[in-house]
């Protein structure tokens, strides 16, 4: 965690893996919904940017996604910072979505026997979310910032089927938002304080 000139840099890494296809008695995972307490800011109004334009081609499979990772992140901020009114006129919060991508990188599988008997990992996909939280006065100066950069990775099985896969996606996509809520739940409070109100 690096903090200077007003502005705090956090990073945050998780992985984890999906161990073997899905579980057919298992329900689909729901899409991402944010959770916890919601964070009361002294700014007149929330903007959300989008700053990342998906490449919609392959390696990039986030564009086919549903909700895309920048979806369920603007959600969080939506639902999450809520603006209460400024003292000052004019002052504002941006969450900006630097990132958020999802790649699929095929993996090496056995051929011959193995291949035949063994249900290997066939395919990564790794994810990064990166977003910016800003507090900007009436001129447009920005008082005080939180970034924070977010990776997640799942495997998927050689047979998996194509629901397989996609609950493997969703899961990889709450998952990523969730843990960069977590981050932003943390270094709010701590750095926010004088814009937070309860």
């Amino acid at each position: 965690m690096l903090v200077r000139s007003g502005s705090l840099l956090l990073l945050a890494t998780g992985i984890g893996s999906l161990a073997g296809c899905a579980d057919p008695a298992k329900p689909a995972p729901a899409a991402f919904t944010p959770s916890g307490q919601s964070w009361n800011l002294l700014v007149d109004r929330l903007e959300v940017e989008v700053a990342y334009v998906a490449p919609k081609a392959a390696p990039n499979i986030d564009h086919s996604l549903s909700p895309t990772p920048t979806q369920a992140a603007e959600l969080w901020a939506r639902r999450k910072l809520v603006p209460r009114g400024a003292p000052a006129p004019g002052t504002i919060a941006r969450f900006i979505i630097r990132r958020a991508s999802i790649v699929e990188t095929p993996l090496a599988t056995p051929g011959g026997l193995r291949g035949m008997i063994v249900d290997d990992a066939a395919f990564r996909y790794d994810a990064i979310l990166e977003a910016d939280l800003e507090i900007r006065n009436a001129t447009g100066f920005r008082d005080r910032q939180i970034s924070v950069r977010q990776d997640a990775s799942r495997t998927v099985k050689e047979r998996a089927t194509f629901d397989e896969r996609k609950a493997a996606w969703i899961e990889l996509t709450n998952d990523l938002v969730e843990q960069m809520g977590r981050s932003f739940d943390q270094a709010i409070p701590a750095n926010f304080g004088p814009v937070l109100t309860y």
